[in-house]
């Protein structure tokens, strides 16, 4: 094993040190694994670290957490647990262990191994390298497949043929790390994906899991890039038939992120920002795909409430906004009904640079607007409560947004002489 020198805060090297101390001080062996060894040689060291233990990993979870003073939850079935360290953050922890599926998409049942076993069982070689923390060989590289090698060379490879079979997971995960790192799917290791997306095993993993690695793909510095090598690798019709990259979507889709940025610098809050992305892949938007979209992943009502209206609206509602004469009130009237993630998308798949532009005027005109008419100035005025109500408050916001008066009391006296008889 080979000892290389890290840029790793002192904070986090001094913790390392510890858990290899603790392990030895119990006859174990413990490991720095996965992204973190990869991102400390892409020199982007994070925060996320998994910790995996030649031994008893819930024990030695328990111990550690009891060492440094911090909170831990266990998941016995694989073996893992998460510790919470005060000043630090979450550690994951682990059981060095073998996985076998029962079939393809299925959870896989673990079983304890060595830390060589273990890594085989992980998805990319760049993902299947391991850093000892041993006091005597502390950092050492424990690389048996090639990590180091791929990643210098910019290729994300597989370990074996059957691994898109055991997890089609690892079909996003591997577009994700090509798009994230600017390398490529190793020949072979795109020849086994293929396969696995031909045989449909994506059709096999729960829609919850699905909508998760989706989610990820979304967050991502560059989801349009991964979403199009989806899209040509033809993935997306076997997460579900009416998913897809039409054309009007390609177009969109480097216009969502600039959307997105705008609407956060006007302050008009993205609940699900994921959701804005996952409109463009409504191949053909109908309530009908929406609702069947919807099951598969397993959406939330928030989520099912996005894509029900979007398939509603898009992309007909462009041609009510599109001509010069419309109104304020009329595109109010259109898009206030709408979720913030409707509406984002659809600024974003605008047809046209000018249409963008003036729905970006809107927003910002409609968003700091406040009506100047009020239930209570009705009342004020002489205007008995009643069913009239909605109608004038409604009337008096329109003819705001349209510029009929400039201020609060010409709209006062506008509302006067218009319906006080």
């Amino acid at each position: 094993m080979k000892t290389f020198k890290f840029k790793i805060p002192s904070k986090t090297q001094s913790l390392l040190k510890k858990i290899g101390q603790l392990a030895d001080e119990r006859g174990e062996a413990a490991y720095t694994v996965g992204g973190f060894v990869r991102d400390l040689f892409l020199r982007r060291p994070g925060m996320d670290i998994d910790i995996t233990v030649e031994g008893d990993g819930l024990t030695f979870a328990e111990k550690l957490a009891k060492m440094t003073g911090s909170e831990v939850e266990a998941f016995t079935q694989f073996g893992t647990s998460i510790v919470v360290i005060p000043g630090f953050g979450k550690l994951d922890v682990a059981t060095a262990r073998t996985e076998s599926y029962a079939k393809p998409g299925a959870l896989p049942k673990v079983a304890k191994s060595g830390i060589m076993q273990d890594l085989y069982r992980r998805d990319f070689t760049i993902n299947a390298m391991a850093l000892s923390l041993s006091p005597g060989y502390f950092l050492k590289l424990l690389d048996p497949f090639g990590g180091l090698e791929d990643l210098k060379k910019g290729r994300v490879r597989a370990l074996h043929e059957k691994s898109f079979i055991d997890d089609p997971t690892r079909i996003f995960r591997a577009v994700r790390f090509e798009q994230r790192f600017k390398t490529r799917i190793e020949e072979k290791t795109q020849k086994w994906l293929l396969d696995a997306v031909r045989q449909d095993y994506i059709r096999k993993v729960s829609g919850e899991r699905l909508r998760n690695e989706l989610r990820l793909i979304f967050q991502e510095p560059h989801p349009e890039r991964a979403v199009l090598r989806l899209g040509e690798l033809g993935v997306l019709p076997h997460i579900h038939s009416g998913l897809g990259v039409p054309a009007d979507a390609k177009k969109a889709l480097p216009h969502i992120a600039a959307a997105m940025d705008f609407f956060r610098k006007a302050r008009i809050v993205l609940d699900e920002e994921e959701m804005v992305w996952f409109q463009a892949l409504l191949e053909k938007p109908s309530d009908k795909e929406a609702e069947a979209l919807s099951k598969r992943l397993m959406l939330s009502r928030l989520e099912h409430k996005v894509m029900t209206q979007c398939a509603k609206v898009y992309p007909a509602i462009y041609k009510e906004l599109a001509p010069d004469d419309v109104t304020v009130s009329r595109m109010y009237k259109l898009l206030c009904p709408l979720r913030p993630e409707v509406q984002c998308f659809l600024m974003a798949a605008s047809p046209s640079p000018a249409l963008r532009r003036k729905l970006a005027a809107y927003f910002l005109k409609v968003q700091h607007s406040k009506p100047w008419i009020r239930g209570r100035d009705l009342q004020a005025i002489g205007i008995p409560p009643g069913f009239r109500y909605s109608f004038i408050l409604l009337e008096a916001l329109n003819a705001q947004l349209d510029g009929k008066f400039k201020n609060r009391g010409q709209a006062l006296d506008w509302v006067k002489k218009t319906f006080v008889s």
